[in-house]
């Protein structure tokens, strides 16, 4: 009887280690050349998102405006607190950051501008108009960097979570002792006003705010750099435009926060 030879299955070699260093070597190096585009979409997404905000509320301070014989809101409760509570949102607890967690605070005086439900109960959606969606809170300054890593001050993290709102007003607009007009504490007029309204902040992120104060001044020890480049963010001016500015007193030809004397 014949021998019968029987072919033995080929062989299929696997990765060596060398072609499997060489694997991991190209994946990471695609990895350091996405990771730095995606982030920056992400920021860019982000900073969109933040001005569609901001335009929504200059249009319900326009409507006050147009209701209350051109003068700016102040809030009735405390009045000291109008920079953060001309509007936005009641955040029932420290955890308080989803939609569901919060409602608009009827007693803030733009709310109800900014509310077009018929029963009072604002959406998800119009709620978080006071919501930047970078609002990393308020922390220790680092000169040189916008501290992405830097741990937030406040008691509940980011601002809108603290004070129902990520976009701080101008004081000095709300309160004509602050602004150095009169010691009545009233707010403004739109006759008070003097500089050019497309320079003049109205609220912005609470970049401005830190960027603005004094050297030596305790304010000045904080920042709130939400967009990847210290003392910047959007700002809403009182003629109703956004843009993006980098905040601080020498950069006066792009904003100011003074409404006379300039």
């Amino acid at each position: 009887m014949p021998t019968v030879l029987v072919k033995p299955k080929s062989i299929r070699p696997g990765f060596t280690l060398i072609e499997l260093l060489i694997c991991l070597f190209v994946v990471a190096v695609l990895l350091g050349l996405l990771l730095p585009v995606l982030s920056g979409a992400r920021a860019a997404g982000y900073r969109s998102v933040c001005a569609t905000n901001q335009r929504q509320i200059g249009i319900a301070f326009v409507l006050y405006l147009q209701d209350n014989k051109e003068t700016l809101p102040q809030y009735a409760n405390a009045p000291e607190m109008s920079d953060w509570k001309y509007g936005g949102a009641a955040v029932a607890s420290a955890g308080g950051a989803s939609p569901q967690a919060v409602m608009l605070d009827a007693g803030r005086p733009i709310n109800r501008y900014i509310d077009n439900s018929r029963d009072g109960n604002a959406s998800p959606e119009t709620v978080m108009l006071f919501s930047c969606p970078a609002d990393r809170g308020v922390f220790a300054r680092a000169p040189g960097s916008a501290t992405r890593g830097a741990t937030s001050i406040l008691d509940r993290g980011t601002c809108f979570r603290e004070f129902g709102t990520s976009y701080r007003a101008n004081a000095k607009l709300l309160d004509s002792t602050i602004a150095g007009i009169d010691e009545l504490s009233r707010p403004l007029k739109m006759s008070d006003i003097a500089t050019n309204h497309s320079r003049l902040l109205l609220l912005g992120d609470s970049a401005w705010y830190y960027a603005t104060r004094d050297a030596g001044k305790p304010d000045a020890l904080f920042e709130a750099s939400w967009h990847q480049t210290q003392d910047a963010g959007n700002m809403l001016a009182i003629d109703g435009s956004t843009r993006f500015v980098k905040f601080g007193e020498a950069n006066t030809t792009a904003f100011t926060i003074r409404p006379r004397g300039e």
